[in-house]
């Protein structure tokens, strides 16, 4: 029952709030077409509030970890300027390839690099002198966040806006009995976020929708 009111807001907010994207629309079809899931990807209203902080920053370097279709990596890539760039990078090649087809289709070839391999060793196999990234998007395997946040944090920059998805799970955080890596993983990010000697500020926000329960951190390199 909460479920289908979730989605029917969603719904309404896109409706009157998210203007028409086809590029996105078509890398949406694309998707189903190749008949891949959708709920790998976040929602329009969620891809527009990556956009906006984006665009309020004035980031012109994006890192991007879990590709899947590039939904967010397109909506991403929309708002940024011609000297921009996207690393993007995906463990699974059936998802990278997936993504890279999207991303020919959107003309956006020019602006990102689609990597294939796990996050952590391909942050590591950056030359040192690669230039610190703007803004961070996590949304990858969830065991993995507290490793993804040092090396993403090792990345940055002062300012640089980390936004982490799906670190609610449904409350699942608050329940002792669930012991799965990624449930545990995501304990050990809010304990890794707590205090951070790197971090200016951080929260985290609870959300509801078309993607179900679950919510978003972000924080700000000090």
């Amino acid at each position: 029952m909460m479920q289908n009111t979730w989605t029917a807001v969603d719904d309404y907010i896109e409706q009157h709030l998210i203007p028409d994207n086809p590029i996105l629309q078509q890398t949406l079809q694309h998707t189903a077409k190749r008949g891949f899931p959708d709920h790998l990807h976040v929602a329009p209203n969620q891809a527009m509030l990556l956009a906006i902080l984006i665009q309020m920053n004035g980031c012109k370097r994006i890192l991007e970890l879990g590709t899947f279709a590039a939904y967010s990596t397109i909506a991403m890539a929309q708002v940024l300027p011609e000297d921009g760039y996207i690393l993007t990078m995906e463990g699974r090649d059936t998802h990278i390839a997936l993504a890279k087809e999207n991303i020919a289709a959107s003309g956006f070839s020019h602006l990102i690099d689609a990597r294939l391999g796990r996050a952590a060793d391909v942050i590591r196999e950056l030359p040192t002198d690669t230039p610190p990234f703007d803004f961070i998007f996590i949304d990858a395997d969830k065991q993995s966040y507290p490793e993804y946040l040092e090396l993403c944090l090792q990345r940055s920059r002062s300012g640089t806006i980390i936004v982490m998805d799906n670190v609610i799970r449904a409350a699942e955080i608050l329940n002792p009995d669930n012991q799965k890596p990624s449930i545990v993983g995501l304990r050990d990010l809010f304990r890794a976020l707590e205090h951070h000697p790197k971090i200016a500020s951080c929260t985290a926000l609870q959300t509801v929708g078309s993607k179900g329960y679950d919510g978003f951190a972000l924080a700000m390199v000090k």
